[in-house]
């Protein structure tokens, strides 16, 4: 059996490390796709708690760079308002446009941190990002 003939839901799971610096945006590829798939979820696991702070906060963005092409908002998750438990997963927000969760071959995925005011630390953690194949 060959990898694209697997069927189900797959996972890649990929780490993304501390940015310790407050106002620091930041751009960590983490995967690029050997195959065609589309996004199912979007899981991160940081390694201890964050506070949420709705003046100073941090976003994380997963993008998905298409050569030649800008990048697409896949999944997101923002610390304007809610809390991070330390080893707790916590589903990103998948994009609400369906295109935008679909993968080509040699598309690459990159956690984007932004900021707002000051920014947060966000600790290290790990991403998993679940898809299945839509073909080769």
């Amino acid at each position: 059996m060959q990898f694209s003939e697997l069927g189900g839901t797959l996972q890649v799971v990929a780490y993304v490390p501390s940015q310790a610096t407050l106002g620091t945006v930041d751009n960590w590829p983490v995967w690029q796709t050997g195959l065609k798939a589309k996004i199912t979820a979007v899981t991160f696991v940081p390694s201890a708690a964050i506070t949420a702070n709705g003046t100073h906060y941090s976003d994380y963005t997963l993008t998905r760079y298409t050569a030649g092409a800008s990048g697409t908002t896949v999944a997101t998750r923002s610390w304007a308002a809610t809390n991070s438990v330390a080893e707790t997963p916590e589903l990103m927000t998948l994009s609400a446009t369906a295109a935008n969760l679909l993968l080509a071959v040699d598309d690459t995925l990159s956690v984007v941190k932004t900021v707002t005011g000051n920014g947060l630390v966000i600790p290290d953690g790990v991403l998993v990002v679940r898809y299945q194949l839509t073909g080769s």
